[in-house]
C-alpha cells in the first residue's frame, strides 16, 4: 500500500504493517528533516529503517553499510509521500469514499479476527479516522502519480525480438537447463498411494498455471526433496541427461516457464518448472529478455519520479538538518 517512490532496494514502509513510530524524550525526538511543516524525527525514521531491515532480510544481519541504504530508502519514501501528499491537496485531488472502504477492508481480511486488527491498529499509535485517512491520502498520490509517471507499458514482442537480435551473440549455448521442482518419495508405498501422490502434483502444475498460487510456495510446502523449504524446489543449473531418459524427454516437449507431465523415477514422482535452457534459441530466452526490459523501464520511471520530486522540492520547502539523515542526491537536495 505505500508509495514505491525512489529505488534505494525495495521500499516497502507500508501504511499499517504494525510499525510503530514513537517519539522519544531525548535527542531523538528532535526533527532531522521538515517537509513544509511537517517534521520528520531520527527517532521515527530509525525505528522505520530497523522494522523494514528486518522485513526485507527476515531476521539476518545487516552490516553497517546496508543499513544506511535502508535508512536512506526509507527517507525518500518519507519526503517523497509527503511531498506527493502537499501536491494533491492543492491540486484538490478527491477520491470516491467507496474506494476507502473497499482497500480498508481488504487489508482487514489480513488479520484473523476484528480484534486483531484493532489490536495492530492500537499498537501503531493509530485511530480508525486516521487509517482511513492515510489509505485516501495513498489512493490520491496514486493517482496524482499515475498522470505524472504512468508506469511503463508491457514490452511489446518486437521489443523483445529486437533486443535479441541485437544481444543474441553474448548467449551462452550448453546442454544446461535450471528450474524448480516438487518431489514426492514413493519408497514403500503401495500402486494407490502413488497414484494419489501424482493426481496431487497434477493439482499443484494447476494451480500454478491458472496463478492461484507460485510453485515456489507450493515446492516449499509439498515437496520432499530435503532442501525445498528453503529454495522453493529450485535446481541450479545442470545436465539435462543427468536426470534419465524420461526427464530429458519431458522436459523436450516443455518451453520455458512450463511445467512437464508428472514424471516417475526409481524413488518419486515430480513435476518440473523449467526456468532457463540454454540452446540459443529465442524462445528460451523470451522470459529472461522481457524481466530485463521490464527492470530496464522501471528504472527509467524511477528517474523521471525523481526528476518530478525534486521539481516538487522546489514548490515546498524540503530541509535536511542532520549529515547522517541526509542521502547522496536527496530529494530537494543542493
Amino acid at each position: 500500500m505505500s508509495l514505491k517512490l525512489i529505488s534505494r532496494g525495495v521500499l516497502t514502509v507500508a501504511l499499517a504493517a504494525g510499525i510503530a513510530s514513537a517519539q522519544l524524550l531525548n535527542s531523538k525526538s528532535i526533527d532531522v528533516i521538515r517537509v513544509e511543516k511537517v517534521g520528520f524525527s531520527a527517532g521515527r525514521i530509525d525505528s522505520l529503517t530497523q522494522a523494514l531491515a528486518l522485513q526485507q532480510f527476515q531476521g539476518k544481519k545487516v552490516n553497517d553499510e546496508t543499513m544506511t541504504q535502508v535508512r536512506y530508502a526509507v527517507i525518500d519514501n518519507l519526503v517523497g509521500q509527503e511531498l506527493v501528499k502537499l501536491e494533491c491537496k492543492k491540486l484538490g485531488i478527491k477520491v470516491p469514499a467507496n474506494r476507502v472502504d473497499s482497500l480498508a477492508t481488504l487489508f482487514k481480511k489480513q488479520f484473523p479476527s476484528e480484534d486483531a486488527f484493532q489490536k495492530q491498529l492500537k499498537q501503531s499509535g493509530q485511530t480508525m479516522a486516521q487509517f482511513r485517512e492515510k489509505i485516501e491520502d495513498q489512493l490520491k498520490s496514486e493517482e496524482l502519480l499515475a498522470k505524472k509517471v504512468p508506469f511503463p507499458k508491457d514490452p511489446t514482442e518486437e521489443k523483445k525480438k529486437a533486443f535479441w537480435e541485437l544481444n543474441k551473440e553474448k548467449a551462452v549455448i550448453n546442454d544446461s537447463i535450471s528450474g524448480a521442482r516438487i518431489w514426492i518419495s514413493t519408497k514403500g508405498k503401495k500402486a494407490q498411494e502413488i497414484n494419489d501422490a501424482k493426481d496431487m502434483l497434477k493439482g499443484l502444475a494447476a494451480q500454478v498455471r491458472t496463478k492461484k498460487a507460485p510453485f515456489a510456495q507450493l515446492a516449499a510446502i509439498y515437496s520432499e526433496d530435503k532442501d525445498a523449504k528453503k529454495t522453493g524446489g529450485v535446481m541450479p543449473k545442470f545436465v539435462a541427461k543427468s536426470k534419465g531418459d524420461a526427464f530429458v524427454k519431458a522436459v523436450n516437449k516443455i518451453k520455458v516457464g512450463e511445467i512437464t507431465d508428472v514424471i516417475t523415477d526409481k524413488d518419486g514422482v515430480y513435476i518440473f518448472m523449467l526456468a532457463e535452457r540454454n540452446d540459443g534459441k529465442y524462445e528460451s530466452y523470451k522470459a529472461q529478455i522481457e524481466y530485463y526490459l521490464r527492470l530496464q523501464a522501471e528504472q527509467e520511471r524511477q528517474m523521471k519520479l525523481k526528476g518530478y520530486l525534486d521539481e516538487l522540492a522546489k514548490v515546498y520547502k524540503v530541509q535536511y538538518l542532520d549529515k547522517k539523515y541526509t542521502p547522496p542526491q536527496a530529494i530537494g537536495g543542493k
